[in-house]
């Protein structure tokens, strides 16, 4: 979708992109075609595309010739994609709401394709790494985001993210993306990533474990646990795994946290 025909549309329908929404519409028709080239759907039977927005990569997304469906949570914005792509479905409703188990129980490798809003990314990714059904998301996130994801132990970005989206998944960058490439501009440049995930089940009690070591990443990994755990029981614990106790949740490789915490578990039930 070309500049002129997102203004047009916008203009024409009265429609001013919103904030509270993180609407910006990819305006780069070349963009979106190599995008949605990088979606590979040998074997896939069912495409769930989050954000289309006016569908810049709905309208090649559909030449894939695969179950598409589409979710959309601006009503405006639902009704245009309804007219202009007649074949596929349309649900309009927040994603962080609606039940994507139930969305594909029907279909038996479905992925997800998306531009996520950049207020809800972080939310989105980590609902799709709860859904044990869908192995494989690409996804538009801001640049920041990513970095985050990708991030390894001892870096300013190494946090609870990181952990989690590391120890269920591999992300490979796939594109960036200016921000001169959206309608309006946002204030950061963007990544296409493929997320593809790993045998390691979303696992909510070790997730919220690694969210407690990193509550304040300032503080020593003692002191984030100690509201969960006796003392005595953390120290054990990182003296079994070569750890003193001054050290933070972000000096921690992550199959060393996940060993910490299954002695901690072990531990505290004796």
């Amino acid at each position: 979708m070309k500049f002129d025909d997102t203004k047009n549309i916008l203009s024409t329908r009265n429609i001013v992109p919103s904030k509270k929404f993180g609407q910006n519409f990819l305006i780069n028709e070349n963009i979106s075609k190599e995008l949605v080239d990088f979606v590979d759907t040998n074997n896939v039977d069912c495409i769930i595309e989050i954000g289309p927005g006016l569908g810049a990569i709905t309208e090649f997304l559909v030449q894939k010739n695969v179950k598409l469906i589409a979710v959309e949570v601006d009503k405006r914005l639902g009704e245009i994609i309804k007219k202009k792509f007649p074949q596929i479905e349309v649900i309009v409703q927040d994603c962080l709401k609606n039940d994507w188990v139930e969305m594909v129980k029907e279909y038996k490798n479905p992925i997800i394709v998306t531009n996520l809003p950049y207020s809800i990314s972080t939310l989105a990714v980590i609902k799709f790494l709860k859904t044990d059904i869908i192995k494989t998301m690409y996804c538009m996130l801001q640049k920041e985001v990513v970095e985050r994801m990708i991030a390894k132990k001892s870096t300013k970005q190494f946090n609870s993210f990181s952990v989690l989206c590391q120890y269920h998944s591999d992300i490979t960058k796939l594109k960036f993306i200016d921000r001169e490439l959206f309608l309006p501009i946002p204030d950061v440049d963007s990544l296409f990533i493929k997320i593809n995930k790993n045998n390691n089940l979303y696992d909510a009690k070790f997730a919220n474990f690694v969210k407690i070591c990193f509550a304040q990443k300032r503080k020593t990994i003692v002191n984030n646990l100690k509201s969960l755990y006796k003392l005595d029981i953390i120290k054990s614990a990182l003296e079994k795994i070569n750890k003193n106790c001054n050290v933070r949740a972000e000096e921690f490789e992550i199959n060393e946290l996940l060993e910490f915490y299954k002695i901690l578990s072990g531990l505290a039930k004796i």
